[in-house]
This record gives structure tokens, C-alpha cells and sequence, in this order.
């Protein structure tokens, strides 16, 4: 019986290890992780030590990736800098935890909705790559293993906020059965081929696949905890970052108003969305400081009347030029 199993899955061995393999990294990473934010004291940058190591394991990889000639190791080596790679750009480097506990090399976060748009190129870009031979094919296995994880990763994390909690079980039972059938595929189409090379390319697939199926069966079901608890813990940091961004666009737009530096349209945009108060144009209009040009725009669209500019002229803040410019296109008489 055992001998009958072992030739069954004979064939498929080599697809099965690769994808069992990718998840053990994945809980190496999870494990290795978890000081930064998941237990009760989170050690103080520990990224600062921990993302070099990291580094330097993709580093290595991917140089083996492009330099090992044995064409199905050098997929290998794609496979793992790709599982390695992600932790380094997709997470260390922008990773939200407490104020204070952490250094942030960007503030650029590319696990968000908006990741769509580059990923969806991605994957053109990699079907032409891959078509044309324009970049060794072990490099394509890295660019496939990435975007997988990337595509995985931003449905993940976007999942619990935007699926209404009574779909959740619905959504993930279809995603659990349409995993489980293209992982059926996957290993058909293993076991029917004699390729080395296709039989490590399906089990990079297979990974993402079954990481898929893993949560449609079980945690898309339902809210996230994870989510809950250490996605929503910054977020009254980022409400603070963004309130203090808006109190220093609110002073630079009244400097640039009192400068002279802004010009009718950005005015006329800025008072249409009620980001500047009429009372401050018209305070810059009385000091001279809106150039007459400007001063013709506004009025052609009917944000200032000529008796505005009037009584601004009177206070004589208004430079010869401007007040020239102005009686030229007879705005004011005197």
C-alpha cells in the first residue's frame, strides 16, 4: 500500500515539497516577525538588526537565482528570493506598529488598494518578459512567485475591511473550492509532465494556491483578529499625522495666498472646495498681494466684483503696475 502511495505521489513530489516548503517560510517569517508587534513588549527597533539579515538572505538568493546555470535550481533559487523578498519590501520597510517602537525606512505602502494598478502591470509585464525571453527565465520565477504573494497579500489585507461580515463565509467558500480546484489541476498537470523545470514552476503556483484555499476554508469566514488587533492599533497615529499635515497645507496656503504666489485658478479651485475662506482672499486682495492679473481672472468668474476691487485700490497698498493693469482692462477709475 505504501509503495503504491509513494509511486502515486512520485511524480507530484517535487511540485508538493516546493509549495510545503513556501510555507514553512512563511511561519519562519511569521515567528521570526512577531517581537515587532505581537507580543505584549515588542522589542525596541528590532527591524534595525532583523531586516539586514533579511537583506542579505534575498540578496544571496536572488544573485544564485541569476547566476546558477542548472536551469530548474536557478527556479529554486527565484522561488526563495521571491518568499524572502517580500518581508524586505513588502513589509519591514513600511510595517505600522506603535509610535516609538519602530524605525520606518519608507512611508510608502504598497499593500493597499491602490496596488492594484502596479500589480495588474505587473503581470503584463512578466507575460511579456516571459514570451519574449527578455530576462532569464529563473528571474521570471521570481517576478511570478512576488506578484503571487503581492496579488495574495493585498486581497488579505483589504479583505476584512471591505467584505460585509455576512458574505465572509459565503465569499470564502467559493474561494476554498475554486483554490481546491486549481490546485487539483496543478497536480495533475505535475504528474503528467516529465520537466523538472515545469514540475518547480507548478509548485511556486501551488504555493500561492494553497495559501489561498488555507484561508478561503477557514479565516475569510470570518473578521480577522490579526486585522482588529495590530492593523487597527496605528490608526490613530495616522488620523494624527494627517491632522498635522492639514494644519501646515492650511498655513502654506495662507502664505502663499499673502505671497502673491498663487494664481487665479488655484484660488478659484482652493474657494470651490472651501479650503481657502473668502474672508482670507479678499484680506490679500485689500493688502495689495493678488496680482492684477489674478484680480482679472476672479472677477471674469464672478468670485470678486469690480466693487471689491474698488475698495481694495482705495486702501492704496496696490502697486503702479497693477493698479495700470487695472484701469486698462477698466476695473478701476481712478
Amino acid at each position: 500500500m505504501l509503495h503504491k502511495l509513494r509511486n502515486f505521489f512520485k511524480p507530484m513530489w517535487r511540485t508538493i515539497w516546493i509549495a510545503l516548503a513556501g510555507q514553512g517560510v512563511f511561519i519562519f517569517s511569521a515567528i521570526t516577525m512577531s517581537p515587532l508587534r505581537m507580543w505584549e513588549n515588542p522589542v525596541v527597533n528590532y527591524n534595525l538588526f532583523y531586516l539586514p539579515i533579511l537583506t542579505v538572505l534575498f540578496g544571496y538568493l536572488f544573485y544564485r537565482c541569476c547566476t546558477e546555470q542548472n536551469e530548474s535550481r536557478s527556479y529554486l533559487y527565484g522561488f526563495f528570493a521571491a518568499l524572502f523578498a517580500w518581508p524586505v519590501i513588502g513589509e519591514m520597510s513600511t510595517l505600522p506598529v506603535e509610535k516609538g517602537l519602530i524605525t520606518q525606512f519608507s512611508d510608502v505602502e504598497i499593500k493597499s488598494l491602490g496596488g492594484w494598478y502596479f500589480v495588474l502591470f505587473g503581470w503584463l509585464g512578466l507575460k511579456i518578459l516571459w514570451l519574449t525571453g527578455a530576462l532569464k527565465r529563473s528571474v521570471c520565477v521570481f517576478m511570478l512567485t512576488f506578484l503571487g504573494i503581492w496579488t495574495f497579500e493585498l486581497y488579505m489585507d483589504n479583505y476584512s475591511s471591505n467584505v460585509p461580515i455576512h458574505m465572509m463565509p459565503v465569499i470564502g467558500n467559493y474561494i476554498a473550492i475554486a483554490s481546491l480546484f486549481v490546485i487539483i489541476f496543478l497536480l495533475v498537470f505535475s504528474y503528467r509532465t516529465t520537466s523538472l523545470e515545469k514540475k518547480t514552476v507548478l509548485g511556486c503556483i501551488l504555493y500561492i494556491v494553497f495559501a489561498v484555499f488555507l484561508m478561503g476554508a477557514d479565516q475569510w469566514k470570518r473578521p480577522s483578529k490579526f486585522y482588529v488587533t495590530y492593523e487597527a492599533a496605528h490608526l490613530d497615529d495616522e488620523i494624527q499625522e494627517l491632522q498635522q499635515e492639514k494644519f501646515k497645507l492650511e498655513k502654506l496656503k495662507l502664505y502663499m495666498l499673502n505671497a502673491g504666489l498663487l494664481d487665479g485658478k488655484s484660488i478659484k479651485y482652493l474657494l470651490d472646495r472651501n479650503l481657502v475662506k473668502m474672508e482670507a482672499v479678499k484680506e490679500a486682495l485689500a493688502g495689495g498681494k493678488v496680482p492684477g492679473k489674478e484680480i482679472k481672472y476672479l472677477v471674469d468668474k464672478k468670485i470678486l466684483t469690480a466693487q471689491d476691487v474698488q475698495d481694495a485700490v482705495a486702501q492704496g497698498r496696490f502697486s503702479e503696475k497693477d493698479i495700470q493693469f487695472l484701469r486698462n482692462k477698466k476695473l478701476v477709475t481712478q
